[in-house]
């Protein structure tokens, strides 16, 4: 989409008398008026839900515009975005013939749980479960647009001499995380993408450790990771250099090794992998406190580029924004 351009986005449900209904008016408002946005159902009810219109105007967000109408009165119009927030209308509608590209975001219908003539507590505090679980999904989405727009920016504005190959490659990375981060599962399936993107280069192996125990008998767990297998645990030893992943929890920043055989300590996982480790890169992720939760550590059987560290950087400090990799529950 262009910079000049008003981003425009229509909503579609089934009687397009709630769930869209709060979307249109929320992403409006969450996105301070920057985008076009529209809604409409394919069996439009004729009138919006009169607890959806209350839980809107109790935040002050403005309703006067909303209506019910169907998918026909947009048939000539055009949207870079179409959302469907009910599995009828993705059954009915799975690709939005006027929109550049279309989602499912499935929300749970509130007027399947309150009639129309209801002005119950219990009737408002369901809305208002809906207006939150829509308003969320939605900052969710323009926050990957905005890390999308940083990181860009960032890969324009990279020094030094970088093979045309190597840049496509970080710009498709950026493209791919940031579609991956509009998921809930973003975190568990970011190795994959780092992998599938970067293993050209010799990338050959990635993931999260998760950082357990106490100073000064502290180990790390292996999460999520596309490759080879790996160690499954990493133990720190008291007193000595534990490798380069209990050096990042640490020091708390990134670090790269040019040549692993260097690095004091290093705990090499080759033998049981198959791999052969030439560089690495390790980088801390933190909780919402700023404690160190985990790491992300690759093996590389290239040399590292000097900016690779200051892509990886950049893009898994805009995935915090996200929480931090969980453990696979057992």
């Amino acid at each position: 989409m262009s910079k000049n351009v008003t981003p425009s986005v229509i909503i579609l449900c089934t009687g397009n008398s709630c769930r869209s209904i709060l979307a249109e008016a929320l992403w409006r408002e969450e996105s301070g008026g920057q985008w076009a946005c529209a809604s409409a159902g394919t069996q439009p009810t004729g009138t919006p839900h009169p607890l959806a219109i209350k839980v809107l105007e109790e935040e002050g967000i403005p309703v006067s515009d909303l209506c019910s109408q169907g998918i026909s009165e947009y048939s000539e119009g055009s949207f870079d975005l179409a959302i469907t927030v009910c599995n009828s209308a993705n059954e009915e509608c799975p690709v939005f013939p006027g929109a550049s590209r279309t989602l499912h975001w499935p929300f749970p219908d509130p007027a399947e749980h309150v009639s129309v003539d209801d002005e119950s507590p219990e009737g408002m505090q369901i809305f208002r479960v809906a207006r939150e679980a829509i308003r969320q999904r939605i900052q969710r989405y323009l926050a990957t647009l905005d890390f999308k727009a940083a990181l860009f920016e960032i890969l324009d504005q990279l020094p030094g001499e970088i093979p045309e190959e190597r840049r496509v490659a970080y710009r498709s990375l950026v493209q791919s995380c940031g579609e991956a981060m509009d998921q809930v599962e973003a975190w568990a399936i970011l190795p994959q993408i780092i992998h599938d993107e970067m293993k050209p280069f010799g990338w050959l192996w990635n993931g999260f450790y998760h950082l357990k125990g106490q100073v000064p008998n502290r180990r790390l767990v292996l999460g999520d990771a596309a490759g080879p297998p790996v160690c499954a645990t990493i133990e720190e030893n008291p007193g000595q250099r534990s490798g380069m992943c209990f050096d990042a929890v640490q020091q708390g920043s990134i670090l790269v090794a040019a040549d692993v055989n260097r690095w004091p300590g290093y705990v090499s996982c080759d033998g049981e992998s198959g791999l052969n480790t030439v560089s690495s890169i390790v980088r801390p992720i933190f909780d919402e406190n700023g404690d160190v939760v985990a790491v992300w550590d690759l093996d590389s059987s290239e040399e590292i580029h000097p900016c690779d560290a200051l892509v990886m950087d950049a893009l898994l400090e805009g995935f915090g924004a996200f929480g931090h990799p969980v453990e696979k529950s057992s």
